[in-house]
């Protein structure tokens, strides 16, 4: 495998271990409410609870983890496959899954939506990034 594309494929797995955590901490800090709160088990049963803002916002970091990444996997698997990779697929898919890191740290800690909005603006350049390369190693072999 080239390097590049292991680079790539390096930077998929350190977002699919960022959608592992997310998905972790959610279900610690969910627990945690459970226990503090002590809901009614009917309505928890139909998804009627309705949790602390902290872990409303888990869930909805844990959620975004399924949105644009999956564009990412995409592209990076295509490259793979149609033997496609360049160097500025695995530089765009390092700078997404890097700014994907600090997403969350944004979104979980402080949440200041301009910062926030800033860092998901670009990590969509990368993306569009990734998809330009991948685009140009498919002309290019």
């Amino acid at each position: 495998m080239p390097l590049h594309l292991t680079i790539a494929v390096i930077a998929v797995f350190v977002q699919v271990a960022l959608t592992l955590w997310a998905i972790y901490r959610m279900g610690v800090m969910r627990l945690a409410d459970l226990r503090a709160f002590r809901p009614d088990m009917a309505e928890l049963a139909v998804g009627r609870h309705r949790y602390s803002d902290a872990v409303a916002k888990m869930e909805r970091n844990a959620h975004n983890q399924f949105e644009t990444p999956q564009l990412f996997y995409v592209g990076v698997a295509l490259a793979a496959a149609l033997n496609a990779s360049t160097w500025g697929l695995a530089v765009f898919a390092v700078a997404y899954a890097g700014l994907r890191l600090v997403h969350r740290y944004i979104h979980v800690g402080g949440n200041r939506l301009g910062q926030r909005f800033k860092i998901y603006v670009f990590s969509l350049l990368a993306l569009v990034g990734l998809w330009v390369s991948l685009a140009i190693g498919l002309v290019m072999s």
